[in-house]
């Protein structure tokens, strides 16, 4: 499944950079994620709440890392793929944001319902509020 988002935020592409850079930070927005751990300055492990009370631990790996422009990172683990592709460019005196978040999953049933919540809108309208709220802390300053 592939994510594409855009939006704009009020601030320059370094500050947006850097929120986006602290993994961290995902912890508030994203209910299903449990703990992400910092391991060094390009790897994280993270813990997340899948269907049925299942539960994932990957690590995830920066393979690109262009202060203010662009941010890349992947992960790979027995339960699938996701790799996601941050794209920023200054617009005034603000940035605009590109977003592609894919992901696949190698187990059927996790596949299986993963099709079934797309046809809900999940996760996109779920990445839509994410991204709202993280808009919404950038803006405010809470960097």
């Amino acid at each position: 499944m592939l994510l594409h988002k855009n939006l704009t935020i009020k601030a320059s592409p370094q500050q947006v950079f850097d929120y986006w850079a602290d993994f961290r930070h995902f912890q508030k927005f994203i209910p299903i994620i449990e703990r992400i751990d910092i391991l060094d300055d390009r790897r994280s492990r993270w813990i997340i709440h899948a269907p049925l009370s299942h539960r994932v631990t990957f690590e995830s790996l920066i393979t690109t890392f262009e202060p203010g422009k662009n941010l890349v990172w992947e992960s790979r683990h027995a339960d699938g793929f996701a790799r996601g592709d941050l794209r920023l460019t200054e617009s005034g005196e603000n940035t605009h944001v590109e977003l592609d978040f894919e992901y696949t999953l190698h187990r059927g049933w996790m596949r299986n319902i993963a099709q079934l919540v797309s046809h809900f809108g999940f996760p996109s309208l779920a990445f839509d509020h994410g991204l709202a709220r993280i808009k919404e802390e950038i803006e405010k300053g809470n960097l």
